[in-house]
């Protein structure tokens, strides 16, 4: 079989240490037979959520970069989560019309990326190599209202204010997190997998397809 390619539609830079590693780790949890390209070096030229209205074209020239499937994840802010999804599946719809040949895994991260990275505590403690006992709080991932503030809350307390962020070791918790707790903790990262799962379905039907001909 051949490999197969991703590319990323995100809202930031600082998004893109971390989904594409999430993403790479859970096609090899569930699919370790399947080898991987380099990913595409194309970004969309929005920033934040506004890169889902040109979603289509963009999936277009991933098409022509060769990518097989499009990972598209943007944060739910404050209590847009319907509104998010919508755009998404408009989007998406768009593609089908236009018939451009990429399937789109999209994600909505509740309220911030940063939740997903908030659900494992014994990954950060592992990245983060502090007291323990002085972090007296860990909210639920999804129901934390700025998940960016009360990582970096964290990180300063086990680092005694050495780190003040954890931008610079988001790879870092990206690779350290338990999927399984992830996927548990965070369902809306658990239903970001299955749309990337069924996206890899459909591209190995794809494959055995091509080849049978």
């Amino acid at each position: 079989m051949r490999s197969l390619k991703l590319g990323f539609a995100l809202e930031g830079n600082s998004d893109y240490p971390v989904i594409p590693c999430l993403t790479r780790r859970l096609i090899a949890e569930r699919f370790p037979q399947i080898a991987l390209d380099e990913d595409s070096i194309r970004r969309p030229r929005k920033r934040g959520h506004g890169f889902i209205s040109e979603l289509p074209t963009f999936a277009r020239q991933l098409c022509d970069d060769g990518v097989d499937i499009l990972v598209a994840v943007v944060d739910t802010d404050d209590t847009l989560l319907s509104e998010r999804r919508d755009l998404l599946k408009a989007a998406k719809e768009r593609c089908r019309e236009w018939q451009i040949a990429i399937c789109i895994a999209e994600g909505l991260a509740v309220r911030a990326l940063e939740a997903w990275l908030l659900a494992d505590e014994a990954a950060i403690f592992g990245v983060f190599d502090g007291d323990k006992k002085k972090v007296i709080h860990f909210p639920a991932p999804e129901k934390e209202p700025d998940p960016k503030s009360a990582l970096n809350r964290i990180v300063r307390t086990l680092t005694k204010g050495r780190e003040v962020t954890f931008a610079s070791f988001s790879q870092e918790l990206a690779e350290a997190v338990r999927l399984s707790l992830l996927c548990q903790r965070c369902p809306q990262f658990n239903e970001f997998a299955k749309h990337l799962l069924d996206c890899i379905k459909e591209w190995q039907r794809i494959v055995v397809r091509s080849s049978e001909k």
